[in-house]
């Protein structure tokens, strides 16, 4: 990429970042909607399929139908993190904000020590679409990984 296209893509995201999130529901980032989540233990049905979550050689044994979605789970790690495997293909808004309730949900089920909040997660995933689709960094954009030390990254700063 020269040096105009990053200059673009970086005008870009930031803009982003700084306006309300194109797509969302007309609300407060901090308020969560509340799903008829159906969560077991390695999984959560959502309204488009199913969530996998789990050790990457378990997903690997899914046969995926359409709108399910692979996680892995590294919750266990010293940086504790989710990973959503190819995000960069849930580009609208409200599922992806679906998709982020169902794996805070999961964790206030089976608790962990991975803690992020609504609103980073989603100005994350959001940051990581927008990259992904420029084709900035392909190998870090196509999956978002929410993990712990991304916190303060992707939280908006109070005056």
């Amino acid at each position: 990429m020269n040096s105009t296209g990053k200059k673009i893509l970086s005008i870009s995201v930031g803009t982003i970042l700084l306006l309300p999130l194109s797509g969302s529901k007309p609300r407060k980032m901090s308020e969560r909607v509340y799903y008829n989540f159906v969560i077991n233990k390695g999984s959560i049905k959502y309204s488009g399929g199913t969530i996998y979550i789990g050790p990457k050689w378990k997903l690997d044994k899914i046969d995926k139908e359409e709108g399910d979605i692979l996680v892995i789970d590294f919750r266990r790690d010293n940086d504790p993190d989710l990973r959503v495997i190819d995000s960069y293909k849930i580009y609208n808004a409200d599922t992806r904000e679906e998709i982020i309730d169902a794996l805070l949900a999961y964790e206030e089920k089976y608790p962990t020590k991975w803690e992020r909040t609504r609103a980073s997660l989603i100005r994350e995933w959001f940051a990581h679409n927008v990259m992904h689709f420029f084709n900035y960094k392909l190998d870090s954009t196509t999956d978002v990984d929410f993990n712990n030390a991304d916190e303060y990254q992707y939280r908006l700063r109070k005056n």
